[in-house]
């Protein structure tokens, strides 16, 4: 049997209709998709790209911790997928997406996972400015 959940971290670009198609369940009537992009300002800062770095292993782990809750909370299916590497303005960073026989749960499932992604999950930001060096920011 397939499992309920999925978590990854990647390199490459997020591919949002493969997850969406993976939460795909004939028993659900709502996919919640929340995608995380980079901004092009932050702080007052002029932003022009983020590098995300990961302790891999542990960022890993919390990961599928936090998706297999959202599955015992009442998603059918729930995945995130976090990006490491260099990304520009507008790529996507971050995937949380959950499916569920009905909407209602899900946008109160999406929220209560990204605010655990952000709490607990070992990924940093490295923020380049067109106005000064870069900076460490704490948060994925």
């Amino acid at each position: 049997m397939p499992s309920a959940f999925e978590a990854r971290l990647c390199r490459e670009v997020i591919d949002t209709e493969a997850a969406r198609s993976w939460l795909t369940d004939d028993a659900c009537g709502a996919i919640h998709l929340f995608c995380g992009v980079v901004r092009d300002l932050n702080r007052d800062r002029s932003v022009t790209r983020i590098e995300y770095h990961a302790h891999e292993s542990l960022a890993l782990r919390s990961l599928e911790k936090i998706v297999e809750g959202l599955v015992q909370s009442g998603a059918r299916k729930a995945i995130a997928i976090h990006r490491l590497g260099m990304l520009e303005v507008g790529e996507t960073s971050i995937l949380l997406g959950v499916s569920l026989p009905h909407r209602k749960e899900g946008f109160a499932l999406l929220e209560r996972g990204m605010t655990e992604i952000k709490a607990d999950v070992a990924v940093w930001k490295h923020e380049h400015y067109t106005d000064g060096p870069p900076e460490w920011i704490e948060g994925s």
